[in-house]
């Protein structure tokens, strides 16, 4: 392991060393005050000057011999791919999912023709990482500035956007420390349609099959205004709960909406992780009138794996509550 690679955040240190130096300043000074001389200013100053490098460097010796030493409890490890991507313009993901906490430390990337265009990203449980990332003609890696933790059974995908539509090799390599400990998430409450936090007209819930690690999405657009799970509200407009997977829980996914009488609400639903499913997912549509909410509309979609696109439902006009199918296939990220 090469040490310079990794690169030290000196700003972390500085708020340690600014409360050293003035606790050193006020324990100096503390009932000195009236007796104190140049020379005790001197033998001061002294001090601190002493104190600069020392605490500095001390912390960043610290820091390097937690990694050296395995403090974190981790050892250094790669996980390595091999992906196959055809002749066609789409994203190509790739899952890993680790048993146990990992350190994320870098990621090694190369592959054979190579086009200009083509793009990639990283994602950890849905946070971007690398965002759209552009390939090299050669091999890289890109060396994280500090480690990024992420917990047992969280997925990390690699996506390799393919907008030359070449055909190509790609090898993924993930290089990490490998912790000792599980982290189990707590599960989350159970809500569903009565526990709306907001007041709502139209209600859409989305529920798909237990012990699962399928991450199934529930999308609404409305007019120029998209809810889903990396932005969830807008003005009388939210996706209320989003779910990762069904091991840990069994809820409902659930948007809501208030208002918005003049526009047409449009249900996308989608397969973010591409696990199989033995089962039809359920969307149900509900209105909440005076004496209580009532189901409008039920559809059980079979849903495909090997595909990003989304499955358009339906239409609801949210002034007539007129609910129109749609059954089409649609990207749901331009």
């Amino acid at each position: 392991m090469s040490l310079p690679r990794y690169i030290i955040n000196f700003d972390e240190l500085t708020d340690e060393l600014r409360r050293d130096l003035i606790q050193l300043i006020d324990d100096a000074l503390k009932d000195k005050y009236p007796q104190l001389d140049m020379q005790e200013i001197k033998a001061l100053l002294s001090e601190i000057e002493d104190l600069l490098p020392d605490e500095k460097y001390r912390g960043l010796k610290n820091r390097i011999e937690q990694f050296i030493m395995y403090k974190y409890d981790g050892t250094q490890k790669v996980l390595g791919v091999l992906l196959d991507i055809p002749a066609i313009i789409s994203d190509y993901k790739q899952d890993f999912i680790f048993d146990k906490d990992i350190f994320l430390t870098g990621l090694h990337l190369n592959q054979t023709g190579w086009k200009k265009n083509d793009k990639y990203s990283l994602i950890i449980d849905k946070e971007k990482i690398i965002d759209g990332a552009t390939t090299k003609e050669i091999g890289e890696h890109k060396y994280f500035n500090t480690y990024y933790k992420v917990d047992a059974n969280t997925p990390i995908s690699f996506i390799l956007h393919n907008l030359s539509g070449n055909s190509r090799q790609t090898i993924v390599d993930l290089e990490y420390l490998e912790g000792q400990e599980t982290t189990i998430n707590p599960s989350p409450p159970d809500p569903d349609i009565n526990d709306i936090p907001n007041d709502w007209d139209i209600a859409v819930r989305m529920q798909w099959e237990e012990n699962s690690p399928c991450d199934m999405d529930l999308h609404g657009f409305m007019g120029d205004m998209h809810v889903a799970f990396w932005n969830r509200s807008h003005n009388g407009f939210y996706l209320n709960w989003d779910y990762r997977e069904h091991i840990s829980n069994n809820n409902p996914e659930i948007i809501s909406v208030k208002g918005h009488y003049n526009k047409t609400l449009k249900i996308y639903i989608q397969n973010y992780n591409s696990v199989p499913l033995k089962k039809p997912v359920n969307v149900k549509i509900y209105e909440k009138r005076s004496y209580g909410v009532v189901l409008l509309k039920e559809y059980d979609i079979e849903v495909e794996n090997n595909s990003p696109l989304g499955y358009g439902v339906c239409s609801i006009d949210l002034k007539t509550k007129k609910i129109t199918d749609m059954f089409t296939r649609e990207n749901l990220f331009v």
